[in-house]
């Protein structure tokens, strides 16, 4: 997916910082979540980018702080910091599909650990390989105020997984990620406000030696900036999300509650462009009213090369 800016989903930036969802409260377990990391999209998340090839590298800080039930309680305290890194090929085309630009991606992430662990997988620090991601298909298309895309990404089960183990960097599931989105820009100039929102439904299949069948969810990613007058490209503003899962996971260990989590995240956003083609970009997101899932903080440091 344009990852620009679940949990799949692409495209710009250097480092990341964000947020997983993830280990289970004391007394019983949380419902495994999906791939996409919610609040990856931010400012501009869903603008139209021109015909050509970029790569971005996100490197990505997300704390899991505190486990909380199914009423937002808070069950104990995890204090624990893990990071990420993804690196992003985009390639947008001339050509067109039912009227729309099409364009394709792939990521490959490194981490830390399984963006979304379970509690046995918590305070795991090995670096390795995690859940690569294809988008055959991404269709963009521009109008005077507005740019809008349609993506179909393929979130692969690459990573290291045994149910359990505290060193899996995958989930041990395939998904199918659909994604809709638009950017308005008031009054049809791209270079003052923004204001944009991308909807990405996950549809994820059974996870391997669980017998898990982890629900659907759905991230809304949203972003609001204005550019500001300087001799650089230069654009500030806040950016957050929200996600929720749609249907209860199957399956599972005793004691797994799986009443489907949600949670969200807002916070302050930066872009810089101090060259031509390159882009800098800074996102922190803090998270509230968890439900059956962990919360905590998240980092973004992004870098984006685009020809």
């Amino acid at each position: 997916m344009t990852w620009s800016g679940p949990r799949s989903t692409i495209a710009t930036g250097l480092v990341w910082a964000a947020i997983a969802i993830g280990p289970g409260t004391a007394a019983a377990q949380t419902p495994v979540a999906g791939h996409y990391p919610p609040g990856q999209s931010g400012i501009r998340g869903a603008a139209s980018p021109d015909a050509g090839w970029s790569i971005t590298n996100f490197n990505r800080f997300f704390t899991n702080l505190e486990a909380k039930d199914a009423a937002g309680n808070t069950t104990r305290p995890l204090e624990e910091l893990r990071y990420a890194n993804i690196t992003m090929l985009t390639w947008v085309t001339p050509w067109k599909v039912l009227g729309l630009q099409y364009g394709a991606l792939a990521g490959v992430p490194f981490a830390t650990g399984n963006l979304n662990p379970a509690p046995t997988e918590a305070h795991s620090t090995a670096f390795g390989l995690g859940d690569v991601l294809l988008t055959p298909v991404s269709l963009y298309a521009r109008q005077p105020a507005w740019d809008y895309q349609f993506q179909l990404t393929w979130w692969t089960s690459s990573g290291r997984f045994s149910p359990g183990s505290p060193d899996n960097r995958g989930s041990g599931f395939e998904a199918l990620v659909y994604s809709a989105g638009g950017t308005w820009y008031p009054g049809g100039d791209r270079a003052d406000w923004s204001a944009s929102a991308i909807a990405r439904l996950e549809q994820n299949f059974e996870q391997a030696d669980s017998g898990i069948q982890p629900g659907s969810d759905l991230v809304i990613d949203w972003g609001v900036g204005k550019v500001v007058p300087a001799k650089r490209p230069l654009e500030l503003g806040v950016s957050g999300f929200a996600t929720w899962q749609l249907s209860e996971q199957q399956g599972g260990a005793a004691g797994t509650d799986t009443t489907p989590y949600r949670y969200f995240g807002a916070g302050p956003e930066g872009s810089y462009s101090p060259w031509d083609h390159w882009t800098f970009r800074v996102r922190a997101h803090w998270e509230f009213l968890a439900k059956n899932a962990v919360s905590g903080n998240n980092l973004w440091l992004i870098l984006n090369y685009a020809r």
